[in-house]
């Protein structure tokens, strides 16, 4: 599922992102791993390693993409969020024709409006979701359980989201945004990023604040919830929760509880089907996220050495 806000780009912004992004070092070493026709994946797969690491593991996994056209609304609506096979629109070089003969389109605003009309999804996100539900143990049984195992998970993703972003860099991150390649580019301040070990605690504050603004915790509260749960440096933690509220209000109090609503059976059966023959535990989270303990956070920290963070 996406989670980010559809962003107007003029004309000249549009073009120079293209231009930039088209620029940058590619090493052949990862063409094996590319995408056909998807755009600035090679430039991605170059620069970050999360990123990488995300597409190794979910072919490992069997997964499949298809250069098939694409809109935002067949992407929520008709693909299937458990099936290991991604559609994926083909644009790079339609993008990359506009941005070398802007004179010949009669009107640029439309054709970047059409353009991301097929390119709003993030193939780094979906695949996240792929190997994530491989990853966590059984899910629960019943809407409201369920629900927050896939809010759980949807937090887990926004955070490699967040990763991904990191790795890039905040020079490049808002190019990447904009053409729809990554999610969420904000920017985790030096003092978080100066350590591993510092890094991982604003990872984790960011996702568990996350959960919380997907589990409908009202706004006011996301922080004290956070410190509470979490033994951060205040600082940290005000930092990750501010980040973690660029998500799409929309989506977290529209578009992913109606999802839920209409399609919780379906992923309770096709979770299902994923972990048959597992001798796990079922993960049933708190009812109350104050009593979040390290047992749910392990989980955390095993996605962040599973991605190599």
């Amino acid at each position: 599922m996406t989670n980010t806000s559809p962003q107007k780009s003029s004309p000249s912004l549009f073009i120079k992102d293209i231009r930039t992004l088209t620029k940058l070092p590619k090493q052949s070493r990862y063409h094996s791993l590319s995408l056909y026709e998807y755009p600035f994946d090679l430039a991605l797969l170059s620069r970050s390693s999360v990123y990488r690491e995300s597409r190794k593991q979910y072919l490992e996994l069997g997964g499949r993409f298809a250069p098939r056209i694409s809109s935002v609304m067949r992407s929520l609506s008709a693909q299937d969020l458990f099936e290991n096979e991604i559609d994926y629109s083909p644009v790079a070089t339609e993008l990359i024709w506009f941005a070398e003969n802007p004179k010949d389109v009669f009107d640029p605003h439309e054709q970047i409006l059409s353009i991301e009309r097929f390119n709003g999804i993030s193939v780094f996100h979906e695949q996240n979701h792929r190997i994530l539900w491989s990853f966590l143990p059984p899910a629960p049984k019943g809407a409201r359980e369920l629900g927050r195992y896939l809010n759980f998970a949807e937090s887990l993703v926004v955070m490699l989201d967040l990763a991904l972003a990191d790795q890039v860099g905040p020079k490049l991150a808002p190019a990447f945004e904009r053409m729809k390649v990554l999610y969420r580019a904000g920017r985790v301040s030096k003092k978080w990023s100066s350590s591993k070990e510092s890094y991982r605690d604003y990872l984790v504050a960011a996702q568990f604040a996350t959960y919380l603004i997907l589990e409908l915790v009202h706004p006011d509260d996301v922080l004290e919830v956070v410190d509470y749960v979490l033994p951060n440096p205040k600082a940290m933690n005000r930092e990750a929760v501010e980040r973690a509220f660029d998500i799409n209000e929309l989506f977290t109090r529209v578009t992913n509880p109606e999802w839920q609503k209409r399609y919780w059976k379906t992923a309770q059966s096709k979770l299902a089907k994923i972990h048959r023959g597992s001798d796990e535990m079922i993960l049933d989270l708190p009812k109350d996220p104050l009593d979040f303990e390290m047992n749910e956070f392990a989980y955390t920290r095993e996605v962040l050495d599973l991605f190599g963070l």
